[in-house]
């Protein structure tokens, strides 16, 4: 049996965070304890709760606690009827966390308050981040203000926002996507972006209409656009993991046009993006009849919401790979188990065990350098702390950090593509290419993700769960030239409504048919 606790006032002290619940209804003898919620990590530690008058007092020390990224919960149990309560923050503690700056820091991590599902207590651990000085409190305030006074003469302006990955890159959907906005004219349409972009330079010939992340007009122009475009969420479009702040509440009202980072079949993403969920989008882009399927069935959009419109980076896509320099790209997806945890625990990891195996193995350098053959790792970028893990001794294999180069331009470049469950092998199954999929852990990924797509007898390239295999995969497609089995290409008119360059113009024309 579960009940809820209401918060009525929070207080920092020192190292501890300290919360008060009325207590005339509920047991004064309940055991709390703190739990961090990661299904790899299995983490709890007690809280002392104590009573004074009609008020439960829970105390929760931080230094106690990991410092892994990551949200704890705390959770309130009766041992006599076994009831659990979940505290759960009254309006005014909501208010108060988001004017006010409540958190704890610890050199460069920091722990703070914030309302999870429903508004139960949540406790998150991040790394420490310059949008969270007082400086940049006070510019999401006078930003908010401004928004409150003058609001409803910006929005006439008619603002269409596009942005990308955390706000650091211009080399995705989002990028083409804007790019033929700005050749068409449409100058109603503006890009967000970090100034320490890699792309920064290069986005300058669209200097108008192009902002800088958490800069005032980012905030503002967030607050009062018609539409947000982007191939990922919202809470993209910001701070990454901020603290309660107004800005984000009003964001959440916003309306999306989804562009999608990759078409849907190898990783289930209803918790992420179905209309019930925390990130639900308001259109929802589609590649082919298939994939509209599963977004309807599936994620519960309405078909009107899903046009099928192909991906907009399709329409730069051209094949630039060289048969004489071989190139060959190994790209793994992330691991939400992994994500934000320690380098101690990222290398006891199947997945650090399975690919440093690889970059090391002699034979394997061996026949990569008699067939002239380049191996390009390149890391996702929710793991790209860990990249200083990996290394190889052979000239003949690279690493690449997600924003030390466009992917695109990978992608083009390769002449085969090694993948386990990323979206990005559509790019090159777009263009022809042959694609390997190493599984070495696929009954945890399906226990932990799943897909939308039996990988058995719906995949679209040769599959394997061992390097041995892998190898000689690599070996058969290096020996025929890298060409795409006859199997495979059949299935592609089945993936794929279109294979031309107007996905930006479909995506265009169908935004201005909504009213936009």
């Amino acid at each position: 049996m579960t009940s809820q606790i209401y918060i009525s006032k929070l207080k920092i002290k020192h190292s501890s965070i300290l919360l008060f619940s009325d207590c005339s209804e509920i047991p004064h003898n309940l055991q709390a304890e703190i739990h961090f919620q990661n299904t790899w990590l299995n983490l709890t530690h007690p809280v002392t709760c104590t009573s004074s008058g009609r008020q439960l007092i829970c105390s929760i020390d931080t230094d106690i606690l990991e410092d892994y990224d990551g949200d704890w919960e705390l959770i309130l149990r009766d041992p006599a009827s076994d009831t659990v309560y979940i505290p759960v923050l009254n309006s005014r503690v909501r208010l108060t966390l988001i004017l006010g700056r409540h958190f704890i820091r610890k050199k460069e991590t920091v722990f703070f308050p914030m309302g999870g599902a429903s508004h139960s207590f949540l406790l998150r651990c991040r790394r420490w981040q310059k949008q969270d000085l007082l400086s940049s409190r006070i510019k999401e305030l006078s930003a908010f203000g401004i928004y409150k006074l003058f609001g409803r003469f910006i929005k006439k302006k008619h603002i269409w926002l596009v942005y990308e990955k955390f706000c650091i890159t211009a080399q995705e959907n989002g990028f083409y996507f804007f790019e033929y906005c700005m050749k068409n004219q449409k100058n109603h349409v503006y890009f967000i972006l970090d100034k320490a972009s890699p792309q920064w330079d290069y986005m300058q010939r669209y200097r108008k209409n192009i902002i800088p992340a958490l800069s005032f007009r980012h905030i503002l122009y967030l607050l009062t656009a018609d539409l947000l475009i982007s191939p990922d969420g919202k809470h993209h479009a910001y701070a990454w993991k901020p603290m309660p702040n107004p800005i984000t509440r009003e964001l959440n009202r916003q309306k999306l046009y989804f562009l999608q980072h990759g078409v849907l079949a190898l990783k289930n993403v209803d918790h992420l993006f179905s209309v019930t969920s925390s990130s639900s989008v308001d259109y929802f882009t589609a590649s082919s009849e298939f994939e509209k399927n599963i977004i309807i069935r599936h994620m519960g959009y309405s078909p009107d919401k899903v046009p099928v419109t192909g991906l907009a980076r399709w329409d730069g896509l051209h094949d630039t790979s060289d048969p004489t320099q071989p190139v060959i790209l190994l790209m793994p997806t992330w691991r939400s188990w992994l994500e934000g945890q320690t380098d101690e625990i990222f290398r006891k990891s199947s997945y650090y065990q399975h690919y440093t195996a690889l970059l090391n193995d002699q034979d394997f350098h061996s026949y990569l350098k008699s067939h002239n053959l380049k191996l390009l790792f390149y890391i996702h970028p929710k793991l790209q702390e860990f990249i200083g893990t990996f290394h190889s001794e052979d000239s003949q294999i690279e690493l690449y950090s997600f924003d030390s180069i466009p992917l695109n331009q990978l992608l083009m470049r390769c002449s085969m593509m090694i993948t386990d469950y990323s979206s990005a092998c559509w790019d090159v199954y777009y263009q022809g290419k042959p694609i390997l999929f190493y599984q070495f852990d696929l009954e945890q990924y399906n226990e932990t993700n799943g897909s939308y797509i039996d990988m058995d007898t719906e995949i679209w390239g040769d599959r394997c769960t061992k390097q041995s295999e892998l190898i000689q995969l690599i070996k058969e497609y290096t020996e025929n030239g890298f060409q795409e089995k006859p199997e495979y290409a059949k299935m592609r008119k089945d993936y794929f409504a279109y294979i031309d360059h107007n996905n930006c113009k479909r995506t265009y024309e169908y935004i201005k048919s909504q009213g936009y």
